[in-house]
């Protein structure tokens, strides 16, 4: 029961987060042209880091005073976030590294979203990506 509504709290809290790392709309085909649109990817990479941003702000000075509870949300997020998250930008960081100031767009390695989300449900109001532990995710 308990893993079911932690299904349900990432579907709402975390969509608007993995809806920024769908391929729709990356790429454009025209008679011109065709691949990827680096001003749609740059505006895809922006709006991931915005919404994620905003989550772990929000997130991280949530309690959740159940360890085990807090373990398994942050474990369900991870889950879903980081597969997504380095499919994607495996995908389409390549288009941007060879451009001016890629760091502006591609702000997180997969390895520093896992340190954001040990932040998650501790009460705390600065997270950080300081934090060297790491979960077991493919």
């Amino acid at each position: 029961m308990v893993r079911q509504y932690a299904t349900n709290y990432v579907r709402a809290a975390w969509m608007r987060v993995l809806a920024c790392l769908r391929d729709e709309g990356i790429t454009v085909s025209g008679s011109f042209s065709s691949g990827v649109s680096k001003v749609a990817l740059k505006e895809r990479f922006k709006a991931f880091n915005s919404c994620f941003d905003e989550l772990i702000r929000t997130q991280s000075a949530w309690v959740v005073p159940d360890p085990q509870l807090r373990e398994e949300l942050r474990l369900s997020i991870a889950e879903k976030l980081i597969p997504a998250y380095r499919s994607f930008s495996s995908r389409y960081q390549g288009y941007l590294d060879s451009g001016r100031h890629p760091g502006k767009y591609v702000k997180y390695s997969a390895e520093d979203l896992e340190n954001c989300l040990l932040d998650l449900f501790e009460g705390t109001s600065s997270p950080t990506v300081a934090k060297r532990r790491s979960f077991s995710v493919g």
